[in-house]
């Protein structure tokens, strides 16, 4: 049975249309999904993301088992401090991708995705039996938003005392929103400038009521988060990552540090680096059509790849999606109900001059 978002009942309210993903039943949208994405565009919307999971690591040994079990490399963080990453298997293709907020020296939270949450907690507690640090899964203690969009600064900032200017891309700060604590964090997974909240499941109702009502910030689903990411060329785990792919295919080369010294599947991925059997790249269609996942793309009559992702791009008003293939194209065709649909390859982003900040465009997922 599908997990419960603790906010249901206000979604409801809020007449919401709910779906399963990953194994939780969560909004897919309320006034509709082109209309939540131009908002977040160009205004303000909120997201419910509590489906994400979060798990605490902490302890003196803390950042040697993530050194150890992530790509990038820890050194870098310092408390406030925020880090895209991945987690490898063995054979050095991708088991998540996640975000490493640093907290203390020795403590660290760690978002990972809704349908990797146990998977990645117990590969925490495997590795961890000669770190001996403490990891707790708190996801069903906390709830997740995302206030996103170029107005969420100044429309947050009503509520809180700390200045949100201070808080860079990719820092966090732990302070209070309308005097309840909560971790503030500017991140997201939509191109545009925004903060990811962690607060207690006491204290999120009358923090979600007082943007989505006195506010008026449109609430936004799981629909328009994904043609948001999309539009950017943001992977999705399930989708361009699996563990059938590794890091070097899927374009996330910049997230492995090398250099670092020993993590897990450090010596698989030295050996892949060259040996890449697919090929990850974007796609404008040059026909009418609405792509989607799983369709076939060929090169004329042969058959080269699959779409990973794809949909109506509520702001190009074309077709998009992300592809894997077997070698580099200009153009392909995208089958989809027995019709081959012209497309030229592109490098994404599809959309340029967003409203994030500090200059970092970088993938959030």
């Amino acid at each position: 049975m599908a997990k419960r978002l603790f906010l249901e009942d206000e979604h409801k309210k809020l007449k919401a249309k709910f779906f399963e993903f990953a194994d939780w039943w969560m909004p897919l949208e309320y006034v509709g999904t082109v209309k939540e994405h131009l908002t977040v565009r160009n205004a303000v919307g909120i997201f419910d993301i509590s489906h994400m999971g979060r798990i605490i690591v902490n302890g003196k040994n803390s950042k040697n088992l993530l050194q150890y079990i992530t790509s990038n490399d820890i050194n870098k963080l310092y408390p406030g401090k925020a880090q895209y990453s991945l987690v490898l298997t063995p054979q050095g293709t991708i088991m998540d991708d996640i975000i490493v907020y640093m907290i203390s020296e020795e403590e660290f939270l760690l978002i990972v995705n809704a349908i990797n949450t146990e998977k990645i907690f117990n590969w925490l507690l495997e590795n961890n039996k000669k770190f001996n640090v403490y990891i707790e899964d708190i996801t069903l203690q906390t709830n997740l938003l995302a206030i996103q969009g170029p107005k969420a600064e100044e429309t947050m900032q009503k509520y809180t005392n700390y200045p949100l200017s201070n808080i860079p891309y990719y820092h966090f700060k732990k302070d209070k929103i309308v005097n309840k604590n909560v971790l503030i964090s500017r991140t997201g997974y939509t191109g545009e400038d925004g903060f990811e909240i962690v607060v207690s499941i006491d204290d999120v109702k009358e923090i979600f009521n007082i943007f989505t009502q006195e506010e008026k910030i449109t609430p936004c689903g799981l629909g328009a988060r994904d043609t948001l990411r999309l539009e950017m060329g943001y992977p999705l785990y399930g989708h361009e990552l699996d563990e059938n792919t590794t890091p070097w295919e899927a374009n996330l080369g910049w997230v492995v540090k090398l250099e670092k010294g020993e993590f897990i599947g450090k010596d698989a991925l030295i050996d892949k680096r060259n040996k890449k059997t697919k090929v990850l790249n974007g796609f404008e269609l040059m026909e009418n059509g609405i792509p989607r996942a799983g369709y076939e793309v060929y090169n004329q009559k042969e058959k080269i790849g699959y779409v990973t992702s794809g949909n109506y791009s509520p702001i190009l008003k074309r077709g998009i999606g992300l592809l894997y293939t077997n070698s580099v194209y200009e153009e392909v065709r995208i089958k989809g109900r027995d019709k081959l649909l012209k497309a030229k390859v592109v490098k994404p982003p599809f959309i340029k001059n967003t409203s994030i900040k500090k200059g970092e465009k970088k993938n959030v997922s």
